[in-house]
């Protein structure tokens, strides 16, 4: 019931310290205040429904931008109404203490959040994996890769991580390659994914571009990530593949 009511306090404090539009920056930019559509009806953010973290205090409230305000175009933006995020932030609520705390103060696209993933696949009485027991994975597009002056889905996709309290976030997949599939290696402290590099670099991520399998493995809060085939291994099964199912008779 504590940690109940800690959730209800800490979302009404959120909601009461919601920032207003800066109307003097506007002005500054030669912009007449009775010109501009008021801010707040074009534009808002909701706060998501809250996710207790499993065997701990923390609580996640995922920060939103999937309003019916954000449907139509700002005006003066280059992002489309499709182009916002599921979510661009994610507070954390400590029911122990009942501070609060953002993921990240970095702009982020956060396509997915993936919570209590590592207890699917955790033994009640194996200890091997605990580090992996203690981290959130997360979707997240960071990098404008297309120079398009926006973050957008057409951007790559990176695994991340954090700790359960919102600390330590860091990125797991290789930058500017996409992330298409990751899984939780049982009873383990690793990761197997699958990205696609953008080899021939046309900064679009298609079935045109290489497939790279990578083992990613959690040692004393860091990733180390390998790749599981080779360049070398990957042209003998490309030869192989040739030779068997294209080779003229």
């Amino acid at each position: 019931m504590k940690q109940l009511i800690g959730i209800a306090l800490v979302l009404s404090l959120f909601a009461c310290n919601k920032s207003e539009p800066n109307i003097n920056s506007i002005e500054e930019k030669g912009q007449a205040v009775d010109k501009i559509e008021p801010i707040q009806t074009k534009f808002s953010f909701e706060y998501g429904s809250p996710i207790v973290i499993e065997s701990s205090d923390q609580v996640m409230i995922p920060l939103s931008a999937n309003s019916p305000a954000k449907r139509r175009k700002l005006s003066g933006s280059s992002y489309s109404s499709y182009d916002f995020p599921r979510y661009w932030n994610v507070v954390f609520y400590d029911g122990k203490t009942g501070s609060t705390r953002l993921l990240t103060e970095k702009k982020v696209r956060i396509s997915n959040i993936h919570v209590n993933k590592a207890e699917e696949y955790i033994l009640l009485d194996d200890d091997t994996n605990q580090e992996m027991s203690q981290v959130i994975l997360y979707e997240i597009e960071d990098i404008d890769f297309n120079g398009d002056g926006t973050l957008t889905s057409k951007d790559p996709t990176y695994l991340f991580s954090s700790s359960t309290g919102g600390t330590n976030l860091q990125r797991i997949s290789p930058h500017n390659e996409h992330v298409q599939y990751f899984e939780v290696v049982p009873n383990s402290d690793q990761l197997l994914l699958r990205t696609i590099r953008d080899s021939n670099r046309d900064s679009i991520f298609t079935e045109k571009d290489i497939s790279i399998w990578y083992k990613a493995e959690l040692a004393n809060q860091q990733w180390k990530l390998d790749e599981i085939i080779d360049v070398s291994n990957r042209q003998k099964i490309e030869d192989l593949f040739l030779n068997q199912w294209f080779k003229q008779d």
